[in-house]
């Protein structure tokens, strides 16, 4: 069977050059999606991003952050907070949630992405209807308990009061809190004065070097989870898992450009 996750995510930009390629079979299905490790209550997808994208990817990016870390230990340039991660990146939760809008949010997704073991490995919790979004905040709550080092873009301003909103709504115990990199505080310093602006897909494309096509975008989400809950049609649902894995694998290629020099881009 193709590999539909990952056709998709080329597909949408997250190789620089993706040759172009027949659009691969929808699955009727999101149980069908290659890397579903957990059915009942929500689904889990988890994924190397090896397998979403290729294994050279995954050796760049582990070759960069080699670099960083042998690197940093003699740099007087480095926060104090991308020093903690880059020595240390095993402890690091990366993640990225999408919501049903705004005001009175509901957490849908939940992506994840942890660097262990010579490996870099993606994980999407996703609510399938309104009523498993408890069962994803428990698996937040899992996650958070198991992480020294959150890091996020723009999530101590959005993502995590979202986060404990929910989990109050629904009666969940808020769990001790590591400390938390947000990279936009950073990337506002570092780079507000020759950036037009500092969302995240203008670095990703001015710092990191990759630029989307045919990614959905984000005031458009909210639409297509309700139309997925409505009909359980997998087609439309699918470019959000995307857009999330896209958002989640930039969050480490701008933490890895923050720990190089001015000038030097990792």
């Amino acid at each position: 069977m193709r590999d539909e996750f990952k056709e998709r995510l080329g597909d949408i930009g997250l190789r620089r050059r993706a040759p172009r390629r027949k659009s691969p079979p929808i699955p009727s299905s999101l149980e069908d999606l290659p890397g579903v490790v957990r059915t009942d209550g929500v689904l889990i997808v988890e994924r190397s991003l090896g397998e979403l994208t290729s294994n050279k990817e995954l050796k760049a990016v582990l070759a960069k952050l080699d670099r960083a870390f042998r690197g940093i230990g003699v740099r007087d340039d480095v926060s104090d907070e991308i020093r903690a991660l880059i020595e240390s990146p095993e402890q690091a939760l990366f993640f990225d949630t999408e919501t049903t809008g705004l005001g009175g949010n509901m957490v849908f997704m939940l992506g994840a992405m942890r660097i262990t073991g010579g490996d870099v490995r993606l994980s999407q919790v996703f609510a399938r209807d309104y009523r498993e979004e408890r069962e994803l905040l428990d698996v937040w709550v899992d996650m958070l308990t198991d992480s020294g080092m959150l890091v996020s873009f723009n999530g101590k301003s959005f993502d995590m009061p979202v986060l404990r909103d929910r989990l109050g709504l629904h009666g969940v115990a808020q769990p001790p809190e590591p400390p938390h990199l947000d990279l936009l505080h950073h990337s506002r310093r570092r780079w507000r004065e020759v950036l037009p602006d500092c969302r995240l897909q203008t670095i990703e494309w001015k710092i990191c070097g990759r630029r989307r096509s045919g990614d959905i975008p984000g005031e458009e989400i909210p639409g297509v989870y309700h139309r997925f809950v409505r009909t359980g049609e997998a087609g439309d649902i699918l470019t959000v898992f995307h857009h999330n894995a896209l958002d989640l694998i930039t969050l480490a290629d701008i933490a890895l450009a923050l720990a190089e020099s001015d000038g030097n881009p990792a």
